[in-house]
């Protein structure tokens, strides 16, 4: 936690260093705040979204309310996006609370997981079919066209793998194997630990269900992605007027990437360094893109996080009554 403290310092000693934070601060005065209501209504169905995903995802657990889900989105990815190790803390926070709840903590673990993996792929394929849509409509000429779509074509190849692995027992034998150095494995002989791991992957597929819930799982996460991008896209209009949403997109993809720095929750203070530098090069100022960050995160990352422990106190004081 120290150590994430410091970097994060380190990061707003160099925006300030580079004289942006006191013109962002004058631009978000003057920000349009019309725009901060369709940003509000985007950020509310991402998490509605997400707590679908999670109810789709539940496989045999007894969870037979959305709003149960909603909550646990609002736990897990709210409130564990501001914790040092996010999203781990959330994660254990709502293991816990559903564990109490009668839901075996392996399988809430594994619901939990399981979005994970689908929010990471289906961030993927939104930057893949982006980079596709801008080749296509000519956004971007000459051999960065070729380079664009080929680059696009593979990641969805890979995202097809992913997918397609997932469904093999001999890759989750694999897997198993791989964590004979962990502490807890070390004493498990060689066909425990393929057991172990084709019951994992027996118990991913039963939380996946069949195809239609599948392809609703993917559906949700893909929704749930393209409505935070939006939230962005209005906090960049509301600082510094339209831009087009590829541009918001490829922003987003990097603002993600840079979150799984570890020991900073949520990339804090670096996604504030490093995206208004993406959208510098698209035109925007960089105090301007500072301040389109700065509105966005507040919306994006501290709202549902302070949502999300309005959600975690309640389950508490349900549970003790």
């Amino acid at each position: 936690m120290l150590v994430g403290a410091v970097s994060a310092l380190l990061v707003y000693a160099a925006v300030v260093a580079a004289g942006g934070l006191s013109d962002a601060y004058d631009q978000l005065r003057t920000a349009d705040g019309w725009w901060m209501f369709p940003a509000v209504v985007a950020i509310s169905l991402r998490y509605v979204f997400l707590g679908m995903q999670l109810r789709r995802l539940r496989g045999e657990a007894d969870i037979d309310s959305t709003r149960v889900t909603v909550g646990v989105a609002l736990v897990t990815f709210g409130l564990g996006g501001v914790l040092p190790a996010s999203p781990a803390e959330g994660i254990a926070l709502s293991v816990v609370e559903l564990r109490r709840r009668g839901i075996p903590a392996r399988q809430s673990g594994l619901m939990l997981a399981a979005s994970q993996w689908v929010q990471f792929w289906s961030l993927i394929v939104v930057f893949a079919v982006d980079r596709v849509l801008v080749a296509a409509l000519n956004q971007i000429r000459g051999l960065h066209t070729g380079w664009a779509t080929a680059t696009s074509v593979l990641l969805l190849a890979i995202v097809v793998a992913a997918i397609v692995m997932t469904r093999r027992e001999s890759v989750f034998r694999r897997l198993a194997l791989a964590t004979k150095w962990v502490p807890g494995q070390r004493r498990k002989s060689r066909d425990e630990l393929m057991a172990e791991g084709v019951t994992i992957q027996h118990e991913l597929v039963t939380s996946f269900g069949p195809v239609p819930n599948r392809l609703a799982v993917g559906l949700l996460t893909l929704s749930a992605i393209v409505l935070d991008a939006t939230v962005m896209w209005c906090a960049l209009a509301a600082t510094y007027g339209p831009i087009t949403f590829e541009v918001v997109v490829l922003a987003y993809t990097v603002a993600m990437v840079v979150t799984w720095v570890p020991l900073l929750p949520s990339g804090l203070g670096l996604v504030e360094f490093v995206v208004p530098l993406v959208l510098h090069r698209f035109g925007v100022p960089v105090a301007t893109g500072l301040a389109g960050v700065l509105l966005w995160r507040a919306v994006s990352l501290f709202l549902p996080a302070l949502a999300g422990l309005g959600v975690y106190g309640t389950l508490r004081v349900r549970r003790n009554r």
